[in-house]
C-alpha cells in the first residue's frame, strides 16, 4: 500500500513539473509575426518619430526589408535574435545624435526595431 502511494505521488509530481515547463515555453514565444505589412508600419512610425531626409528613408526601408528577408531564412529563434541585433545596430548607426534622441523618446518603437 505504501508503494502505491509513493508511486502515485511521484507520478503527480512529475506531471506537474512537465506542465509547468510547457507553460514556460509558451510564454517565451513572440506573439507578433514580422511581415511586410509590419515592416512598412515600422517605417511609417520611424519617419513620424524621427525627422529624416528622403535618402535616409530609402536606406531605412532597404534595411528593414533586408532584415525581413534574413528573418525568413533563419532557422532558429537564436538566429532571429542575432539578426535583429545586427540590423538594429545598422538602423541606429544611420541616425545622427538628434535623430537618435528623437527615437529614444519613443521607447516602444526603439524596442520594436532593435529587439526580437
Amino acid at each position: 500500500m505504501k508503494k502505491i502511494i509513493v508511486i502515485a505521488s511521484l507520478f503527480l509530481a512529475f506531471s506537474f513539473n512537465a506542465s509547468a515547463q510547457e507553460a514556460a515555453k509558451v510564454k517565451s514565444v513572440k506573439t507578433e509575426a514580422i511581415t511586410p505589412e509590419s515592416t512598412s508600419k515600422d517605417l511609417v512610425n520611424l519617419t513620424k518619430t524621427v525627422t529624416m531626409e528622403e535618402s535616409l528613408k530609402k536606406d531605412m526601408n532597404t534595411l528593414l526589408n533586408m532584415r525581413l528577408e534574413a528573418l525568413s531564412s533563419a532557422k532558429s529563434e537564436d538566429e532571429k535574435k542575432v539578426i535583429f541585433e545586427m540590423y538594429g545596430k545598422k538602423i541606429l548607426g544611420g541616425l545622427n545624435s538628434n535623430q537618435m534622441s528623437q527615437l529614444k523618446a519613443n521607447k516602444e518603437l526603439l524596442l520594436k526595431l532593435t529587439q526580437y
